[in-house]
């Protein structure tokens, strides 16, 4: 599987599948810059993460969602001479509800997390890294970027985003020093979709589609990202799901995902 991280990037590592991806990189080794917008989480984080593997963990609290963030994170790895060889692009929210009713605010700022922060970051990574290590790029998309989601539109249309962006990256790539990996869950039992107010939808109801632990996410993303996998959907039923949403024609997907986005009392 080559060479451990030595230093992780991890965006929204204070908290869900972000926070059990520090547990397996800190498990192997790697020292870890956390970046997330809550300061007490990330000293939680910090310390528990310190005290149970004996690692270095910086922490950064910006909202990677504001412009200048991206950059103003790598100016203060400069500073502390900071040279990371892992990258993991977690950081994520949703935003639910009908398009013309939606928080238009929030769609722009999630456009921002999920589409520039991660642009700008990986761009950052990558001309700043040692060449002479492996260098690795994780982005956590989702098995939504496989399908179009009414009610979520935004939403799913950002995780399309990232795994096209994922899939040319790795071919970019391949033969160099840099392996870069989409991670594709489903549905996690995390604070997700309660942020979101997503707590009665079908999807989060466990059928058709069941809830993985984070832990268990992150376990099998970890070794996609250390294997230098272009792409994993981890759990049968998703990867059933994701080999459904290749063959089946567009209206149908739509249509299905609707219903399984619906609060489970409609329709």
């Amino acid at each position: 599987m080559g060479d451990p991280p030595r230093l992780s990037i991890v965006t929204g590592g204070s908290r869900g599948l972000g926070r059990a991806l520090t547990e397996q990189l800190a498990r192997h080794g790697s020292n870890l810059v956390l970046v997330a917008r809550d300061p007490s989480r990330l000293e939680v984080a910090t310390s528990q993460l310190a005290d149970a593997h004996g690692i270095n963990v910086e922490i950064v609290p910006f909202d990677l969602s504001l412009p200048d963030s991206p950059e103003l994170l790598f100016d203060v790895l400069d500073r502390r001479g900071l040279v990371a060889d892992t990258l993991i692009n977690n950081a994520g929210f949703n935003v639910y509800g009908r398009f013309e009713e939606s928080d238009l605010e929030q769609e722009l700022r999630m456009l921002n997390l999920h589409l520039v922060a991660t642009t700008q970051l990986t761009k950052l990574f990558l001309r700043r890294r040692d060449r002479a290590r492996r260098n690795r790029i994780l982005n956590v998309s989702s098995i939504a970027a496989l399908v179009p989601g009414p009610a979520v539109s935004v939403h799913f249309a950002t995780r399309a985003h990232l795994l096209s962006f994922s899939l040319a990256l790795s071919e970019e790539f391949r033969g160099t020093d840099v392996d870069v990996t989409c991670l594709c869950p489903g549905p996690m039992k995390t604070e997700f979709f309660e942020r979101a107010s997503m707590s009665d939808v079908r999807l989060v109801s466990g059928w058709p589609i069941r809830s993985m632990a984070p832990e268990n996410v992150a376990a099998i993303g970890f070794d996609a990202l250390m294997s230098g996998r272009s792409m994993v959907v981890p759990g049968w039923r998703n990867r059933l799901f994701a080999f459904a949403a290749d063959l089946a024609p567009r209206p149908l997907k739509v249509r299905f995902a609707r219903w399984i986005m619906d609060r489970a009392g409609d329709g």
